[in-house]
């Protein structure tokens, strides 16, 4: 396995959406962060959900409760600071459907780390994020 590390930008498929998000004009971001998303979504519970579709997914989910938390050095972090458009509470039901499908037993990501010996950390890292994430929908709902 090439990935470094258990956080969202700790691999290969994660880099390279940062790279493709560096080279987008505003507008395109929240777009290439959707498609990111509903790229996991799309893949039907029981069926494999390939680790090039779900840390991508994890890394947009990352990406967008960076920008809706204030979190700047995260985003200065991964280059994007200035990239990274005001991310409407809204969007949040995806990054929430996402990740839930990322953390489903027949994700390949998941896999990969409890062979690693490290899926624990890999979990608690998603599920950190998937909480931080229905809370802003709840937010916004309530």
């Amino acid at each position: 396995m090439s990935a470094s590390g258990v956080g969202p930008f700790e691999n290969d498929s994660a880099m390279d959406l940062l790279d493709e998000l560096q080279g987008l004009e505003e507008g395109e971001v929240i777009e290439v962060l959707r498609e990111t998303l509903s790229s996991a979504i799309e893949v039907e519970a029981g069926d494999y959900l390939d680790r090039d579709l779900g840390e991508p997914a994890v890394a947009a989910a990352a990406v967008a409760l960076a920008k809706f938390k204030g979190r700047d050095s995260v985003l200065e972090a991964v280059g994007l600071l200035d990239v990274v458009p005001e991310i409407p509470p809204s969007f949040f039901s995806l990054v929430v459907s996402a990740l839930s499908r990322v953390l489903q037993e027949d994700s390949e990501a998941y896999g990969l780390w409890a062979d690693e010996g490290r899926g624990g950390e890999w979990k608690a890292e998603v599920e950190r994020l998937l909480n931080e994430a229905r809370e802003v929908t709840q937010g916004a709902l309530g």
